[in-house]
């Protein structure tokens, strides 16, 4: 049986536990209830709670971006100086917080991530073939850790099909010459029903860092809002989970933003976007402009939005008395300088089905005037032959342009084709 670790002092407390009887919602916060064969361990100490974390260990580390990660368990393993971990997570946290602290004391060898365009140090290690790196999209990431959770070995999707993902040539590792060194695999390729679909592989990992808004000494835990996340599959896809436990989350104390001060051109662009919306429709808002689309639905009409994170129902952004750490959309804030190693966050998952209508929302030209509408991709491709509309401030039509390639890299609607 999976081994369950409990640490509690003052305000938190860490759990760990393995697979579940059951999972199911009640609100805004996820119940997830472990089995009582389970052995439980509690603990006061958060190194104490994850000193037998081994070198060489696969580590999945649950968190959105920054929220729902277990910081202070991150935290402890900066102190029992564990190295070589292959750690499995969404993001790779930022320079100085998150798992961009262990980047930062080289105790990482392999990241496996979806998006990671916040972290210098990341790029730098990756870059200068220091650092692993197996860049997965999104929705993947999620069902490989599922399966692993279920028992699944492996399954298919037509996320990635055409692109690096199926062709297999993306750079893992990086000699210090800048050649390739490890390049991932070409994955499985299968038709159904008329459509490809590429062969994945679950993950499974030694241990498990998550977060929970509550738990107790049975092993149950329960997260908070959109600070689920990551940590539900990851609980059951290891063979021990430490799980930290806040009591008492503070709530946010910044000023509501719908976008920054004097951009009027993006503005006009999800205005007209915008008026894509009909009555009953459901729709994903990507990072960037796209998430400024919720405060512009005519009150007459309902429309069912979902960010990236995994949030059904988003609405506008919030007044300052009204927001809340734990309920988050997908926007990202920093921006790596230099080459692009961001990585496709949820966009490929998202391009991938042939019965969604994509609608590209951009600035026109980038910094310097430079072209984002190109006569060919010079990145790898996210999705071939994806795009329906691809509105600018520039250029808002009422019919659908010519289709077009969507660039590997996320950034604010960069697109070429």
């Amino acid at each position: 049986m999976a081994a369950l670790k409990l640490l509690s002092s003052g305000f938190r407390l860490c759990a760990s536990g393995r697979s579940s009887r059951g999972a199911w919602h009640k609100g805004c916060v996820c119940y997830f209830s472990v089995s009582a064969r389970h052995h439980t361990k509690f603990y006061t100490d958060p190194v104490e709670a994850v000193k037998d974390i081994p070198n060489g260990a696969t580590l999945l580390v649950g968190g959105f971006g920054l929220c729902g990660i277990p910081e202070n368990l991150i935290g402890a393993l900066l102190k029992t100086g564990v190295k070589d971990l292959t750690a499995v997570s969404n993001n790779a946290g930022v320079d100085n917080f998150g798992l961009g602290l262990l980047l930062r004391s080289k105790q990482i060898k392999r990241m496996v991530s979806s998006y990671v365009g916040e972290n210098a140090e990341f790029e730098r290690q990756f870059l200068s073939g220091e650092l692993e790196v197996e860049l997965t999209p999104q929705g993947t990431l999620a069902e490989r850790i599922r399966a692993g959770g279920a028992g699944v070995p492996a399954f298919y999707t037509s996320t990635g099909y055409g692109t690096l993902v199926q062709e297999g040539g993306s750079p893992i590792k990086y000699n210090k010459d800048g050649s390739v060194a490890i390049a991932s695999k070409p994955r499985e390729v299968r038709e159904f029903n008329g459509q490809h679909f590429i062969l994945e592989e679950a993950i499974t990992g030694d241990f498990a860092l998550v977060k929970a808004w509550k738990a107790d000494r049975a092993g149950n835990v329960i997260f908070r809002k959109s600070a689920r996340n990551f940590n539900l599959p990851m609980c059951k896809a290891a063979a021990t989970t430490v799980v930290e436990r806040l009591s008492l989350r503070k709530e946010g104390d910044g000023k509501a933003k719908s976008g920054k001060p004097g951009e009027d051109v993006r503005e006009r662009i999800i205005r007209r976007a915008a008026l894509e919306f009909e009555d009953g429709m459901y729709a994903n808002l990507g990072i960037g402009i796209p998430l400024l689309a919720s405060n512009f639905i005519s009150p007459n009409m309902t429309v069912h939005l979902q960010s990236e994170n995994g949030v059904l129902g988003l609405g506008p952004y919030p007044l300052k008395h009204e927001a809340d750490a734990d309920l988050i959309n997908a926007v990202s804030v920093s921006v790596l300088q230099g080459k692009m190693v961001k990585g496709m966050g949820g966009a490929m998952d998202l391009v991938s089905s042939s019965k969604t209508k994509v609608v590209v929302t951009m600035e026109h030209s980038a910094k310097g005037n430079a072209h984002k509408i190109m006569e060919k991709c010079t990145l790898p491709l996210t999705g071939k032959q994806c795009v329906n509309r691809i509105i600018t401030e520039k250029n808002t039509p009422t019919t659908s342009m010519p289709l077009y390639f969507v660039s590997y890299v996320e950034n604010f609607g960069q697109l070429y084709g």
